[in-house]
Formats: structure tokens, sequence, C-alpha cells
């Protein structure tokens, strides 16, 4: 087992960012360390900016999550709570050594209704999979749980996230969410960005704790002939959010077939067969995701979709339906 000090993430290599110049009034610019594209933290909006009146267009510019459908009361309700929050600029750093995975797949099993069951070495949750046209967000909100080893000496990872492929024939995966670590007697809890393959971009200023409510949006968004990853994230507890966006690493394609709701065990230095820290129940709501050009929201399981159960040799972590649009996990063992 590896110790706390050999692992890179507790400093979440915290070098200061080198500002380019295209730095506006309501945007940054970074380079980070290990990543090889454009980070963007946007910075805020202009004085009476009203994100329920501000056009698409306004809202994409300052860092605001797609507008739902007003007719969709409960969608339209929780993106109206989350841009209410105070938006504060996200401190980004980078995370060498940590990747929050594709679906590592095991098994394919039965097809029940529209929903077809996998056993996932990585990942426990539900993902859509496939339709036209592209599936370009999801949403999702979920209460922080709380890690309970206290009485293990372990060394274990587990993430919750929202994200737009990965469980397809795809080279990438736009994702954004909170971690949940264990680390031989200490607990660490945080938020985070990731366009894969690069390595995860940590929120160093958005502190989380077991039971914040915690929004979360991921988007693929094209613009000035570059495809970005936009994330916007809102701790609904603390009322403050952050907002930032990453251009996609070289050589990546946009595929757009599915969109994921996620408990993993993220890839640290090379290996996602670590223990599974005990999180007991989780739940996740809203978890909706938008197809290209539409404002409709998807529910998770609206449409043909998979359930993973996590384990490699056993069963680590399971979800379970609720209802239309939130669920459950549950940790099985580590």
């Amino acid at each position: 087992m590896k110790t706390l000090a050999a692992f890179t993430f507790l400093a979440f290599c915290m070098l200061a960012p080198t500002v380019d110049a295209q730095d506006s009034d309501y945007a940054r610019s970074y380079a980070l360390p290990g990543i090889s594209a454009e980070v963007t933290a946007y910075t805020g909006a202009p004085s009476g900016f009203d994100p329920t009146t501000a056009s698409d267009e306004d809202l994409q510019s300052y860092g605001y999550p797609r507008r739902p459908d007003p007719n969709d009361t409960k969608a339209y309700a929780m993106w109206a709570k989350a841009v209410a929050t105070e938006r504060i600029t996200p401190e980004l750093g980078s995370n060498l050594g940590t990747f929050h995975l594709p679906n590592q797949r095991i098994a394919t099993l039965s097809t029940i209704k529209n929903t077809t069951n996998v056993v996932s070495g990585n990942w426990s949750g539900y993902s859509l999979v496939g339709g036209s046209p592209k599936l370009d967000e999801a949403v999702g909100a979920w209460i922080v749980p709380n890690i309970n080893t206290q009485f293990e000496k372990l060394t274990g990872y587990t993430s919750m996230w929202v994200g737009i492929d990965g469980n397809c024939s795809c080279n990438d995966l736009i994702q954004d969410g909170t971690s949940q670590y264990w680390l031989n007697g200490s607990v660490v809890y945080f938020a985070w960005i990731e366009f894969f393959p690069e390595n995860e971009v940590p929120v160093k200023n958005f502190p989380v704790q077991p039971g914040d409510v915690i929004y979360a949006y991921s988007a693929a968004v094209s613009k000035s002939g570059k495809l970005y990853g936009y994330f916007y994230l809102a701790n609904l507890t603390t009322r403050r959010s952050v907002s930032a966006s990453l251009v996609a690493p070289k050589g990546i394609t946009f595929s757009g077939k599915s969109a994921e709701w996620i408990v993993e065990r993220p890839e640290i230095n090379g290996s996602f067969e670590n223990p599974l820290p005990n999180y007991g129940y989780a739940y996740m709501d809203d978890a909706w995701a938008y197809r290209e050009g539409s404002n409709a929201a998807i529910t998770y399981h609206e449409e043909a979709n998979e359930n993973f159960t996590m384990g490699l040799k056993g069963k680590l972590s399971k979800a379970y339906e609720q209802d239309s649009d939130s669920f459950w996990f549950e940790w099985l063992a580590y």
C-alpha cells in the first residue's frame, strides 16, 4: 500500500498559472502544469446581469449553463437556483496522475425494458446511450457522501460526477464532480473538472463537505472552430458557484454518444484497482441530459440506458432507481 506522502494529488500541483494575453473582464485563460490545452476561468458577469432573462449567447459567454425549457418546471427551478448562487473566480490546479477514466467494461448482462445491466471495473451508476442528435450536456445534483472508514487502515478513492461520452467507442470524456478520499486515517473532499484524456483539474477555492448539495453541469460547446468542455459547479449549501472551460485535448473528436451519472474509482498513479472507501449510501437527483439544439431535458433512463455495478472480483458499488430523475448508490465492499 502506498503511503500518503507518495501521492502528488495532495499538492494539486498548486503552481501559479500563467495568464495568457486573452484575458477579458469576465474570463481569464491559463496554462496549467500537465494540461496541454487552454484553461479558462470565468470571473463573473456585468453588473445587473440576470441569467433568467439573458440570451443563450450571453449565458455561454459568461460561463452559465444552458437554460432548460421553462415549461419543465423542475429542471428550470433547479437551474434557476444554481445560477442564482454567488459566482467566485475558480482557482484551478493540475492533479498530475489522477484521471476519471471511461467505463472499464467487464460484462454486459440482461436488458430489461430499456435498461441494460453492465459490470464495470470502475463505474457504478447510469448512462444514456445512443440516439440522435448528439448528447451534448449532462446535469445532476447530489449530496456529498460522508466517508466512514475510520476503523480501516487503508488508502482509497471515490468520486461522484456527471459527464458526456466515456461509455462508447469514444476518445473523449467531459466531466465534473467531487472526490471523497480516505488516506490512511485522513479524509479529503474536493471538487474538480476534467476533459479526458487530460489530468484532473481540481478547483482549489471551492470547498465541499459531507452533506453539501452539489449541482454539476458538463457540456460540449463548439465555437470559433474549437471544441470546449464547459463546466459549472454550484454548492447549493454554501450558495457559491464556479465556472470554467477546457479546450479539447489534441486528437480528440467529440462523439456525443453517451451521458453519465457515476460513482467511480478514479485512476491514481496508473491504477484504478484501489480500495473503494465506505460511503454507505449516496443520492443523486435531477439527472438529466440534453441533445444538440434542444433545451428539453431527458431523464437518465428515459431512453436506452445502462446501469453499472462496480466490481472486479466482487460487487463494490451499485445504483438503484428511485424515480424518473433520481437514484441511490450503495457501497457494498472495499
